[in-house]
């Protein structure tokens, strides 16, 4: 069956062919560091899986080597990118050539949409290649397809970088993508079952808002203030002890958390 997905005063192609309902949202941490990959590893990416559909969120360096011991890249039906940072983008441009390679040798039968998080006037970092098409999302818009609903906010970030929301069969997930904190993200974070919620610092770096970035206190204050039940912790830094980010996070929050690696699975 024919899919079709919306966004805001557009119709657009779908996200290509799906069949059956899977009432879960399922989503498998491709990449949990920030900056570069630890050896043998990804930067951030992530696999939703719901309904027999395959969506990519950003695709870091390494991520296309995790995503293909999953599912082979044709099988994807979509990605969204939050913001053009390198450790966000790095393989996108690899994905591009594959999702070439797959549709001339008759792989691919539809085109890999591609949504790139970008202020409205400013040019797109990538184009439309043959089994692509490009295009662009702000914190304005949003996505349907079938039971997955998928709304974005903007975050605090260098970079334009967008959060994503994204509401399927009574669950929710929240990915915060990459931002500092800020009070206003509780509204856009509330009630989720998930938050996949950016920790790049220790709670000692209390100025990590001026690299754009959160500490785990921050992401403790905003996971209890949200309301959230599940914190996952990503955009790992690479120096430390990776598991005191939980215990930190731990001292505010008093929900589940747990610490993303690649390959994680969690389910909603």
């Amino acid at each position: 069956m024919k899919m079709r997905v919306s966004i805001v005063a557009e119709s657009i192609t779908g996200w290509g062919d799906g069949a059956g309902s899977v009432n879960v949202m399922k989503i498998t941490v491709l990449g949990p560091w920030g900056a570069y990959p630890k050896a043998g590893e990804a930067t951030a990416g992530y696999l939703l899986e719901y309904n027999n559909r395959n969506l990519l969120i950003d695709c870091g360096s390494g991520v296309l080597a995790q995503l293909q011991k999953i599912i082979p890249l044709h099988k994807l039906d979509g990605v969204l990118i939050s913001h053009r940072h390198h450790d966000h983008v790095a393989d996108l441009g690899c994905l591009q050539y594959a999702c070439l390679i797959d549709t001339d040798l008759g792989r691919r039968k539809v085109e890999l949409p591609l949504y790139l998080a970008e202020e409205r006037g400013r040019e797109l970092l990538y184009k439309t290649l043959k089994g692509t098409r490009v295009r662009r999302i702000t914190a304005e818009d949003r996505l349907a397809e079938g039971d997955l609903k998928v709304r974005f906010f903007r975050t605090y970030h260098e970079a334009y970088c967008v959060g994503m929301i994204f509401d399927h069969q009574g669950k929710r997930v929240v990915y915060t993508a990459d931002t500092s904190y800020d009070d206003t993200l509780i509204k856009a974070c509330r009630d989720a079952d998930v938050l996949i919620a950016e920790t790049s610092f220790y709670a000692q770096m209390s100025d990590a808002n001026k690299y754009g970035h959160m500490n785990a206190l921050e992401v403790g204050k905003l996971a209890a203030a949200a309301g959230v039940r599940k914190v996952v912790l990503t955009h790992l830094p690479h120096f430390g002890d990776i598991d005191q980010l939980a215990e930190e996070v731990r001292t505010v929050f008093d929900g589940d958390i747990v610490t993303a690696y690649c390959g994680m699975v969690v389910e909603v």
